[in-house]
């Protein structure tokens, strides 16, 4: 089990053909992260691995080393952002698509909700994705250099000196997992620790406002299926009892 430390960078929906294919559904949904934003809760850790998914072209990802399920995987953006499927939530509801690519292959019978953000084809982040997510987005691959300038250092330190060093994640940088050893990257709550950006405290409170009334929605729904499946089974019950 695992839990995200903060709000993801972006959150899509694929209806591409290859998505269907890959996924044996009727769309591909994932949202972009950080790395150091996944914190690993359970004592079964992901098993990380490596795939040529084209000539030239690995993927390296996590997945369950029990069930096999893939939890996420690195894409285009790097090795320290990565793609995680929403349908392995405990709440995959609260993860709305901020976008739905490649709808020109969207199955017919597939209706997307008013007002829907859309692409024909594929999109372009860097014009699609928020500010404030390019500047979170920035922020990690600088951090991920650092964290690979710091390791390649003490690499060479342990060549002199004799002496061995830890090996790095399957995905290049240091998860982070609570264990509070070693050189990881920082957490959540490091990230902007320097920052008085009003509007980036602001956007951020009204995405977890929006979190928050998604998760109370989720909640009303589950409670009225419960009480319509109590009527039910009330009714189903004094059915029995009549002559």
């Amino acid at each position: 089990m695992s839990t995200l430390l903060t709000a993801p960078l972006y959150c899509y929906a694929c209806h591409c053909m290859d998505c269907q294919k890959q996924t044996g559904s009727a769309f591909y949904l994932s949202l972009n992260i950080e790395l150091y934003n996944i914190q690993i809760l359970s004592p079964t850790k992901p098993s990380f691995l490596s795939r040529e998914v084209k000539p030239g072209l690995v993927d390296r990802y996590a997945e369950c080393p029990q069930c096999h399920v893939q939890l996420w995987a690195s894409n285009h953006l790097g090795d320290a952002v990565v793609e995680l499927r929403v349908g392995t939530l405990d709440f995959p509801s609260l993860m709305e698509p901020d976008i739905h690519i490649h709808v020109e292959s969207k199955l017919d019978w597939v209706t997307l909700p008013e007002g829907a953000k859309t692409a024909q084809r594929g999109h372009d982040y860097k014009k699609s994705w928020p500010k404030s997510s390019l500047k979170r987005l920035d922020m990690c691959w600088k951090r991920a250099e650092e964290v690979k300038r710091r390791r390649a250092a003490a690499m060479k330190e342990s060549e002199i000196e004799g002496t061995a060093v830890g090996d790095e994640t399957a995905d290049g940088v240091v998860a982070v997992e609570g264990s509070g050893e070693g050189d990881k990257t920082p957490t959540a709550g490091d990230i902007g620790g320097g920052e008085d950006d009003e509007a980036e405290e602001q956007r951020f409170r009204e995405t977890e406002k929006a979190l928050l009334e998604r998760l109370e929605r989720l909640s009303l729904k589950l409670q009225n299926e419960e009480g319509t499946k109590k009527v039910v089974e009330t009714c189903l019950e004094d059915s029995k009892k009549s002559p």
